[in-house]
């Protein structure tokens, strides 16, 4: 029990806090307070975190509470505490007269806990219960963000659909647990092997039955969802639309994560002997869910309905990586040429580690524009069209040139992060090599029309991001800017543009983070081949 707490503590202190929160609000405690209390959780989170990270665990502990410590983990539980940093300032002016002010920081910290738990399940019943932690204090903080029928339009239909996809999803955990008899993603992937694995190392497994690709379809279907990939995604434009500012940031972030982050330990990390249909599923999703959402998002006028078409394209960007990694996964031997190859001394991670980085720097762009948005806007009015923005850089130009930045890394403009994140993830679409009659090695054609479809994407989503930013620099002003978003939401714009700046400017630690771990994969792949009985 006690190692239990040890391993959960950042979780459990912080879902413990949001319980408090929530019962603070039958209290008499001023509105105004509550932002910065939800400042304090966070640093309380952070340290426990910071105390579990540095406690030794045996492996056999790990393997028995079914709970992840793995190097990736933990950054990205360090990567959600800073995002809920920046949400929490984002929001404290709009709370600061709420009467609901201490119920919105306990679901918000409800669902931090979530995305950070979804990094430590590895257990499919946890992980199913870390993404319902994240989704249903989502219901709440929706019908919260406004009173308007729009808004609650817009949580009804969230609510509808998101439960139909828990219930998509649930169903394809209980087909592969009846495939495979266990729940832990250490056995689950243990019995595939022993029936998939090729027992010499560096050739292509065996094809897997068709109980566990129903498993492999329902599962990305249900998460699918959560990352909002076509045809999954027909519910964003609408409640991005009809919600506040705030919420569309938090729906563009929190839920692609966990989406993202599940689908890499559930799915390609875990189901030995399906890696050619999920390279297939995923391949298709990643073209289809670019293409869609760029398409869409150039027609259209409403802000926040472009930005949930654009969200819907990154999802597909990130993709572009699950699909190469169950290629890596199909064909280990190439894999480990690619990596002491060209791409691979020039430090570009490969596979899941280019969709992971795809996943920070989409993450802290996101957070910084929407929270440009909710800075912006004023009690009443919301930034609602690009109208809105219009001659920006007359009125509010240093916040104009912090939007500019946030959209010129969103489109792939280098040295920002959406360049080096689009670099990573048509790099390794390109490393993908397939075996030619002469015994040598050529380019995969299914993958390099995926890279070309990608680059293809990245320049019509440039069409629209410059759109705006050429309306709110060469158009003269509509009307005169008045935020009132107050200054802690100025405050979470300005760090997030110095995130943006910093990871732009300097990669190499991220890179070299991910090359770390992305070297000692075939160790543990040979370990598992050589467990199997000869």
């Amino acid at each position: 029990m006690q190692t239990t707490l040890l391993l959960l503590l950042p979780q459990t202190v912080i879902a413990g806090l949001a319980c408090l929160f929530i019962l603070g609000g039958t209290t008499s405690v001023p509105a105004r307070r509550w932002g910065p209390l939800a400042l304090v959780a966070l640093v309380i989170g952070a340290a426990a975190l910071h105390h579990s990270s540095n406690i030794e665990f045996s492996e056999d502990a790990l393997r028995t509470l079914a709970v992840s410590r793995t190097p990736i983990s933990l950054a990205f539980q360090w990567t959600s505490l800073a995002i809920g940093v920046l949400l929490v300032l984002l929001s404290m002016q709009a709370q600061s007269e709420s009467k609901t002010a201490a119920e919105f920081y306990g679901m918000l910290l409800l669902i931090l806990s979530g995305l950070m738990l979804v990094s430590a399940a590895g257990d499919l019943v946890l992980m199913f219960l870390a993404l319902e932690l994240i989704s249903i204090p989502t219901y709440v903080l929706l019908y919260l963000g406004r009173h308007d029928y729009a808004s609650q339009e817009a949580a009804i239909k969230y609510f509808l659909l998101s439960v139909m996809s828990a219930a998509v999803l649930l169903y394809g955990f209980a087909f592969l647990y009846g495939l495979t008899g266990t729940t832990q993603l250490a056995g689950i992937r243990e019995v595939l092997a022993d029936a998939y694995l090729s027992p010499v190392p560096g050739t292509q497994n065996a094809t897997g039955s068709v109980l566990g690709v129903i498993a492999l379809v329902l599962i990305t279907a249900g998460l699918g969802f959560k990352m909002a990939a076509v045809p999954f995604h027909f519910y964003a434009p609408e409640v991005y639309q009809g919600t506040s500012a705030f919420n569309a940031g938090l729906l563009a972030i929190i839920p692609k994560a966990a989406g993202l982050f599940a689908l890499i330990r559930v799915v390609s990390e875990t189901m030995i002997g399906f890696e050619t249909t999920g390279q297939q599923l995923t391949l298709i999703l990643a073209a289809v869910t670019m293409t869609g959402g760029n398409c869409l998002a150039i027609l259209q006028t409403n802000v926040r309905r472009m930005l949930a078409y654009s969200s819907i394209a990154h999802a597909g960007y990130m993709l572009i990586g699950i699909a190469v990694a169950f290629w890596e996964s199909w064909n280990p031997a190439l894999k480990m040429e690619h990596s002491t190859g060209a791409l691979g001394a020039l430090g570009l991670p490969g596979g899941i580690h280019a969709s992971l980085l795809y996943l920070l720097a989409y993450s802290l762009t996101s957070a910084g524009l929407f929270g440009v948005l909710v800075y912006l806007g004023r009690p009443g009015k919301q930034v609602e069209y690009v109208d809105d923005l219009t001659g920006l850089a007359k009125g509010q130009p240093f916040v104009a040139v912090i939007t500019a930045l946030f959209l010129f890394s969103l489109a792939g403009i280098p040295p920002l992060p959406g360049f080096w994140a689009k670099l990573s993830v048509f790099s390794s679409a390109l490393s993908v090599r397939q075996e030619t009659s002469e015994s040598q090695f050529a380019l995969h054609p299914a993958f390099v029309v995926l890279a070309v479809i990608g680059v293809v994407n990245a320049a019509i989503g440039a069409v629209y991001y410059l759109r705006l930013i050429s309306a709110m620099f060469l158009n003269d002003p509509l009307s005169s800017a008045r935020p009132a978003g107050g200054r802690p939401a100025l405050i979470s714009v300005c760090c997030a543009a110095l995130l943006v700046v910093s990871f732009g400017l300097v990669p190499g630690p991220v890179f070299h983070f991910l090359e770390r771990q992305q070297e000692k994969e075939p160790a543990v792949a040979t370990a598992v081949a050589d467990d199997l009985p000869k």
